[in-house]
């Protein structure tokens, strides 16, 4: 069985422009009524990606609650539905903002010996889904790499939020700086151009 697609109004929203104004004041009424809403914080710019936070924290008199997906991650099926099951079961229904670093850890896998670009949702990430449609607050699944949200992640999203790096040459030089320092030069791992090149 799939995931539920939400409506679309929301699946393409830029950060700082109005209709971001209007996610924002939609969250207020979904959380006031105890609504379920997961949104997609896609890209790479945390600086901005922090201030969204923060004003959601202020806008809906919350906490956040930051998870380390990696955590809840495993490449054992049983092991990873045990520990989402731990997770969920100890979080109070819409009592804080549940945001989820490292959102590329349950999504979707390429399929084995082939050259197709699309991902396909393992059962890991869908039970994930799951967990996230009975939970009545906002969650936040943050990710890096556009391509890292696959079409299940991106259908069951209420909201798709795209950070994108600022139009200041300055800040995007120094924003640069900051993560080749902080992360050196490791490049991610793209999918294998010839079959059997699974890495």
């Amino acid at each position: 069985m799939d995931i539920k697609t939400p409506e679309n109004k929301f699946q393409d929203v830029s950060y700082g422009e109005e209709l971001y104004t209007e996610l924002l004041d939609h969250l207020v009424t979904d959380v006031e009524k105890d609504r379920h809403h997961l949104s997609l914080f896609l890209g790479l710019y945390t600086p901005n990606k922090q201030e969204a936070l923060q004003e959601l924290e202020q806008k809906l008199n919350r906490k956040t609650h930051i998870v380390n997906t990696s955590d809840l991650s495993s490449r054992i099926e049983s092991e990873s539905f045990e520990k989402l099951d731990d997770f969920f079961d100890n979080m109070d229904q819409s009592d804080d903002i549940l945001y989820f670093k490292n959102g590329e850890k349950l999504c979707g896998v390429y399929t084995s010996y082939s050259h197709s670009q699309t991902k396909y949702a393992t059962p890991q990430e869908r039970y994930f889904l799951e967990k996230v449609k009975a939970f009545n607050g906002l969650v936040i699944v943050d990710i890096e790499e556009f391509s890292d949200a696959d079409k299940t992640l991106r259908r069951a999203a209420h909201s798709v939020v795209t950070f994108t790096l600022p139009d200041s040459k300055f800040k995007r030089a120094w924003w640069h700086i900051k993560n080749y320092s902080a992360h050196g030069c490791e490049l991610k791992t793209t999918r294998p151009e010839a079959y059997g090149e699974t890495g």
